[in-house]
């Protein structure tokens, strides 16, 4: 099965794993680490799904695959795994629950699981995605305080996508878009998206960069082995490690090939903490950039055209790391609902041991300033 099928049909969008520490998430107070509460908290990488279109998606991709439903009975034991039930195609009561019991003021919600976006079909994945947003804003309208949307694009024609991209914000009201993964085994700093990115950057909003299952050649090299059950290699492959290397590689290569020096305002989101990239940002600095000629080095790019989320890794030392490095100014707040429902999402950020300033960035700030909430 290639990497758009598989993207297509389970695509677990964004499942990572808190790795909050008690005593931190439930919070101790020392001069050094007092609770500070917070007024707000808005989440951005939070996802829904339409189960009507997620039929249309693997009625096309069955057919497709001479009839066979494109999914293994490893994906199938994974899937129960990491939605063990259907919250993901409920936005309302059962979620508004959750964010009330997590001190979550306001979710940004994004196409989750069965996604139409890399559908090759140029003419079913322009409606599909047109239906999915179109069904998104009549979401957030039961809830407008509550729920704000990312677009969701088609993909396979650029110049579809950027058309639903401008649709979406300019007559939707949505805040951006997030797209996963690549299309066609393409990445998406290529040439033929870049009229997407620059459209982003004239409409002004941000482009959220999401990790997506990869190649089944390099999964099987890296991830597979006898060693452990199949199970367990589709998640190391995905949200267990494949997906987060595999992300942040597609978010080098945005930088590597000059894509903010053509629009020098584009602004890229990037979950799970950058998807280990911050963590690498001295070595690119040190030795690749020898190897190229950027206006400015990584770690510029970050402070100026990147932020970036923990996606519900909910760690002192991560989170530490990441303002010392970046700076509070573009880091953004999201829980990755319901692949992780951490109803210490709020209790976290408040008990954490960085300054209330930086607090409130992170909490509200930053996501009210970039996508104009």
């Amino acid at each position: 099965m290639n990497r758009n099928k598989f993207l297509s049909t389970i695509s677990l969008s964004g499942v990572g794993f808190a790795l909050g520490i008690p005593n931190l998430a439930y919070g101790f107070k020392t001069k050094s680490n007092q609770m500070i509460p917070l007024k707000k908290l808005i989440t951005i990488e939070e996802h829904f799904i339409i189960p009507s279109i997620n039929a249309k998606v693997m009625q096309y991709l069955t057919q497709k695959n001479n009839g066979v439903p494109p999914i293994s009975e490893a994906q199938k034991e994974l899937m129960k795994m990491v939605l063990p039930d259907n919250s993901i195609a409920e936005v309302g009561e059962q979620r508004l629950a959750f964010m009330d019991n997590a001190g979550i003021s306001m979710q940004v919600l994004s196409y989750g699981a069965g996604s139409p976006q890399n559908i090759a079909d140029v003419e079913l994945a322009v409606s599909l995605c047109q239906e999915a947003n179109n069904e998104l804003v009549k979401l957030i309208q039961q809830h407008p305080t509550r729920f704000a949307g990312f677009a969701l694009l088609p993909m396979a024609d650029t110049n579809e996508a950027v058309k639903e991209l401008s649709r979406c914000v300019n007559e939707l009201g949505f805040k951006g878009a997030m797209i996963s993964g690549t299309f066609n085994g393409v990445f998406f700093d290529e040439e033929q998206f870049h009229p997407l990115f620059a459209k982003a950057e004239e409409l002004n909003v941000p482009i959220y960069l999401h990790p997506a299952i990869i190649d089944k050649e390099i999964s099987d090299y890296y991830y597979k082995s006898n060693q452990w059950s199949d199970v367990a290699g589709l998640m190391f492959a995905s949200a267990g490690f494949g997906w987060h290397a595999d992300s942040g590689i597609a978010l080098i290569r945005m930088i590597m090939s000059g894509l903010f020096d053509k629009n020098p305002n584009l602004q890229i989101i990037s979950g799970h903490w950058g998807e280990l990239v911050p963590f690498y940002l001295n070595r690119l600095d040190d030795q690749q950039a020898k190897t190229l000629q950027l206006n400015r080095t990584f770690k510029d790019y970050f402070k100026h055209n990147i932020y970036i989320t923990p996606s519900g890794f909910f760690n002192e030392n991560q989170l530490q790391y990441c303002v010392n490095e970046i700076g509070a100014d573009r880091i953004i707040y999201s829980a990755d609902y319901p692949f992780l429902k951490d109803e210490n999402a709020k209790a976290f950020l408040e008990n954490s041991k960085i300054s209330k300033t930086d607090k409130e960035k992170i909490a509200y700030q930053n996501a009210e300033g970039l996508l104009k909430l």
